[in-house]
C-alpha cells in the first residue's frame, strides 16, 4: 500500500508539474508574443469561371484581416495571401457570391467585402476601325497634315451587354510641341455613346503605331492685281484706262508671308511703242513660297489723245 501511494503521488507531481509548465509557457509566450492583428490588401482572382463568361465589376482587390502571434502576423507577406471567388456552376445574371481567403499563417478573421453582387455575362467581340484623336497643342505656325495608322482596325472583347455599348474605338495621338514629321505608339481606347472611356472592354491590340506628317500652317487670302505699268507713250497720246481681267488672285502661303503683301503686280506692261488699245495677257509677280490659284491675267490699255 505504501509503495502504490508512492507511486501515486510521484505521477500526480509530474502532472502537476506538467500542468505548471504549460501554464507557465502560455503565460511567457502571451506575453512576449501576443496575439495581434494585421490588415492586408490582397488581389481578388476568379476561380472556375468557364471560357466563354465575363464579370463584371469585379473589385481589383479586398482587405483581408488575419489574426496570429505577434511574430507569425509580422513575417506574413501579402504574396502569399489568397483571396478568390468560386465561379463553380455560377450562371448568367446577376448573383451573390462570397469572397474567400487563405493564409498559410494564422487565422483569417474578416474579408471585406465578404459578400459582392456580380453580374455574369457570356464573353463577347467585334472588330472596329480606329478614330485617330489629336490631344495637345503643336508648336505655333504647324499643324497636321496626313496620318497613318497600324493597324487600322482592332477586335474588342468584353461582356456582351458592354460590348454593344461602345460607340466606337479611338486613339489618342498627343502632338504638344511636335514641328516636324514623327512616329509613336499610341494607346487605343473603347469609349461609349456619351464619350466615356469603358475600361473593361479588351482592346486587341492596345497600341498601335502612329505616323504623323507636320505642314506648316497656311492661310489662304484675296489680294487686288495692279498692272505695273513701264515706260512712256508716244507723243500726243495717254492712258485712259487700264482694266486687269480677273483684277484679284486667291495666295496660300504661311500667314507671315502673306502679311508682308497688299497687291499683286503684273509683270511691267511696256508702253513705249504702244499707238492704239491693247488686250496683254501678263503673268502676274507671285513671291516665292506662296501658291496662287492663277499665273496669268489679262490686262487691257486703253488709250486716248493727249489734251
Amino acid at each position: 500500500m505504501t509503495n502504490n501511494n508512492g507511486k501515486g503521488n510521484s505521477w500526480t507531481v509530474r502532472i502537476m508539474a506538467l500542468l505548471v509548465a504549460c501554464a507557465l509557457w502560455l503565460y511567457v509566450m502571451n506575453e512576449q508574443n501576443p496575439f495581434t492583428t494585421r490588415t492586408f490588401s490582397v488581389p481578388l482572382t476568379k476561380e472556375n469561371l468557364v471560357s466563354d463568361m465575363v464579370v463584371n465589376d469585379l473589385p481589383k482587390e479586398v482587405k483581408l484581416k488575419v489574426s496570429g502571434p505577434r511574430s507569425q502576423v509580422a513575417a506574413i507577406s501579402e504574396n502569399a495571401l489568397q483571396a478568390y471567388v468560386d465561379f463553380k456552376g455560377a450562371e448568367k445574371g446577376l448573383g451573390s457570391y462570397t469572397v474567400q481567403g487563405k493564409t498559410p499563417i494564422g487565422e483569417i478573421i474578416e474579408i471585406n467585402p465578404s459578400v459582392l453582387q456580380l453580374t455574369l455575362d457570356t464573353l463577347g467581340e467585334r472588330v472596329l476601325e480606329i478614330e485617330p484623336r489629336i490631344v495637345g497643342v503643336p508648336n505655333s505656325g504647324v499643324t497636321v497634315g496626313k496620318m497613318d495608322l497600324s493597324p487600322t482596325k482592332v477586335t474588342i472583347k468584353g461582356a456582351s451587354e458592354r460590348i454593344a455599348e461602345v460607340g466606337k474605338v479611338v486613339v489618342l495621338v498627343d502632338i504638344s510641341n511636335k514641328d516636324k514629321n514623327f512616329s509613336d505608339e499610341a494607346a487605343v481606347v473603347a469609349i461609349n455613346k456619351d464619350g466615356r472611356e469603358m475600361y473593361d472592354i479588351k482592346v486587341e491590340p492596345s497600341k498601335v503605331d502612329v505616323s504623323v506628317e507636320v505642314l506648316k500652317q497656311l492661310a489662304t487670302k484675296e489680294f487686288p492685281i495692279v498692272a505695273d505699268l513701264s515706260g512712256k507713250l508716244p507723243a500726243g497720246l495717254m492712258v485712259d484706262k487700264i482694266i486687269v481681267n480677273p483684277d484679284v488672285v486667291k495666295l496660300t502661303a504661311e500667314p507671315h508671308l502673306l502679311g508682308k503683301l497688299s497687291v499683286i503686280k503684273t509683270a511691267p506692261v511696256v508702253l513705249d511703242k504702244l499707238t492704239e488699245d491693247v488686250e496683254l495677257k501678263m503673268p502676274l509677280n507671285i513671291p516665292d513660297k506662296v501658291l496662287a490659284e492663277t499665273h496669268n491675267v489679262l490686262v487691257e490699255v486703253k488709250l486716248k489723245k493727249a489734251e
